[in-house]
Formats: C-alpha cells, sequence, structure tokens
C-alpha cells in the first residue's frame, strides 16, 4: 500500500508541473541532444552525457522528491537521496572523468536503448494522457522518477566505459518503489519501469557476454 491516494498524487503533481512548465520541453530538448551525442558521437560526448543525466537525476531528486513529495511520503526522502548520489556519480563519471564513452551504432542493445530512450521522452507521457489524464498529470524526464530512470537506462544501453555497471545500481533499485506506486495507484507507465529496467540490464549484460566471447 502507498500513503496517497490517486487523487491526492495526481492533484500534486499537476501543481508541480504547472509550476515548473516549461522545464518540461526544455528537458526533453536536452533528451533528445544526449540521443543525438551518442548516435554522432564527438570527443567530448561523455562529458555532455554526464551533464545531462546528473542534470536529470538532481533535478528529480530536489524538486520532484524532496522538494514537493517528500511532504506527503516519507519515502521520497531516501528515494530523493539516492537520485542526487546517483547524479553526483554521473557528475565525476561523465562530465568530470570522461569515463562514458559513447560509440558508433551498432548491435541490439543499441537499437533498444534508442528505442527506451524515445519511449522515456514521449511514450510513456502519452500513456498517460491515452488513459484520461491531462498534461499535467503525467511525469516528464528530468522532473518525474520513472521517465528518468528509463531514460537513464536507455543511455546506459548505448555506451560503453570504465565501472559503467556502477551506474545501474541506482536505477535498479529507485525503480522498485515507482513500480510498487505505479501498480498501486493503476498508473500503467509507472508500472512498467522496474521491469522495463531489469530486461534493459539483462541485454547489456548479455550484449557484454557476447563482446567477451568474441
Amino acid at each position: 500500500m502507498v500513503p496517497l491516494s490517486l487523487e491526492v498524487f495526481l492533484g500534486t503533481l499537476a501543481d508541480f508541473n504547472r509550476m515548473i512548465r516549461p522545464m518540461q520541453a526544455l528537458a526533453a530538448v536536452f533528451g533528445l541532444m544526449a540521443l543525438w551525442v551518442v548516435l554522432k558521437p564527438q570527443q567530448i560526448s561523455g562529458r555532455l552525457l554526464g551533464l545531462v543525466l546528473a542534470s536529470s537525476w538532481a533535478s528529480t531528486g530536489l524538486f520532484y522528491h524532496l522538494g514537493v513529495f517528500a511532504e506527503l511520503n516519507f519515502w521520497d526522502y531516501p528515494i530523493g537521496v539516492m537520485f542526487l548520489i546517483q547524479a553526483a556519480g554521473l557528475f565525476f563519471m561523465g562530465a568530470i572523468m570522461n569515463w562514458i564513452a559513447a560509440a558508433p551504432i551498432e548491435g541490439t542493445s543499441y537499437r533498444i536503448g534508442l528505442a527506451l530512450g524515445f519511449y522515456a521522452l514521449a511514450g510513456a507521457p502519452l500513456i498517460g494522457l491515452a488513459a484520461g489524464r491531462g498534461w499535467a498529470e503525467v511525469g516528464f524526464f528530468a522532473s518525474s522518477p520513472g521517465p528518468t530512470i528509463l531514460f537513464t537506462a536507455a543511455i546506459l544501453l548505448m555506451v560503453s566505459g570504465r565501472w559503467l555497471a556502477v551506474l545501474w545500481l541506482v536505477p535498479v533499485i529507485a525503480a522498485l518503489p515507482v513500480t510498487i506506486f505505479g501498480v498501486s495507484l493503476g498508473i500503467y507507465e509507472d508500472a512498467a519501469v522496474f521491469p522495463l529496467v531489469i530486461a534493459a540490464l539483462l541485454i547489456q549484460l548479455r550484449s557484454r557476454t557476447l563482446q567477451s566471447a568474441d
């Protein structure tokens, strides 16, 4: 059971989305830029990806979890802290150390990662709209946990680098309460977050295994 009713959650989310508008559109632009950086890698691609992903986790942790929903749900405090830890890890490993390496698109993991990235940016919000909720009652990349987690999993599927496995830990853990919350309240796009993240992780593990075998 979750401590919020669907009406309270959607009302709070709507107020939050209206308060930060038009940041959702700006975040989507940066998300598309991150996908383009992976598709067309440059020398600074890893640093740009680190900045975009770190910013998305920091903004979601600070504003969504700690700034708004922590007043209604105690569990948003530790989840918000986890988001800030992931933001710090992404910033350090990507923007500072440049350990996130984009490469030319090849293989199943890249194609699935690209599809998952577009789903996180547009597909998940569209599912919410199709379910009868208004634009302010759905989650968006860099401001809500579900799309932010899924977009990060998408990028991780498409890149390589030192200690990359560490960056999967928080998304996997954070995805579980999102799915529990989504199942409890009947929010379909959130209910799918944990299964999608686990599937993405298994795809990457299989891809790395095949590469090692070659």
